[in-house]
């Protein structure tokens, strides 16, 4: 059994959307499902932190947990779904990025399997940071805590409290990952969706 945790942050109001990213269709599915079936390979547990969407989730037959600090973003979910995690590592997802692939958790894992002094590594490409997509040691727990009980919402602020690494797009390639920048488009609108959905190869 891999002692990984994959968690799906799904959480959101997906307000620019205007309906849930998460349940979009995606060949002849959702989105969610996708990113779900992209990270299942590379853990034994698929988390979703829900926030006010379990309901919804759970009728898919996720495993969901909702937020303790509800309304206070990103961080939130995290929290939430490290505190029901029984693993040390953990894989973290956003549900917004049809093209997502197993290869990208895969490549991850063997980047913090050759270097484990950070408590955290996610991608930065040509200077954006994505933080919804990484791994995460359970330790950053308190911290990320603190920030929420101080309303610090900041995910970025805290990467940087916590010592994060940061892998670039060649380091991902050099992993063995096809198109990072590809696979870490997300969308907010429908026309990115729409947009993402109509560069999906078939294969995918």
């Amino acid at each position: 059994m891999k002692e990984w945790t994959g968690i799906i942050l799904a959480g959101g109001l997906s307000s620019r959307m205007g309906s849930n990213k998460a349940l979009l269709p995606l060949d002849g599915s959702i989105v969610l499902e996708h990113v779900a079936s992209a990270i299942a390979p590379a853990v034994s547990r698929v988390i979703v932190a829900a926030g006010p969407n379990a309901d919804a989730y759970q009728a898919f037959g996720y495993t969901c947990v909702q937020d303790s600090y509800p309304g206070k973003g990103p961080l939130a979910g995290l929290h939430a779904a490290f505190e029901a995690s029984e693993t040390e590592w953990n894989l973290v997802c956003a549900c917004d990025m049809p093209l997502v692939q197993p290869s990208l958790f895969t490549a991850m894992q063997r980047l913090v399997e050759s270097d484990k002094t950070h408590p955290a590594m996610v991608p930065r490409l040509d200077g954006r940071v994505h933080p919804l997509v990484g791994i995460y040691h359970i330790d950053v727990l308190p911290s990320l805590e603190q920030c929420l009980i101080e309303d610090r919402l900041r995910v970025t602020r805290w990467l940087e409290e916590v010592g994060c690494r940061y892998v670039e797009a060649e380091d991902l390639e050099r992993a063995g990952v096809l198109d990072a920048a590809a696979q870490l488009s997300n969308m907010n609108t429908m026309q990115e969706y729409q947009d993402l959905v109509d560069k999906r190869p078939p294969s995918m």
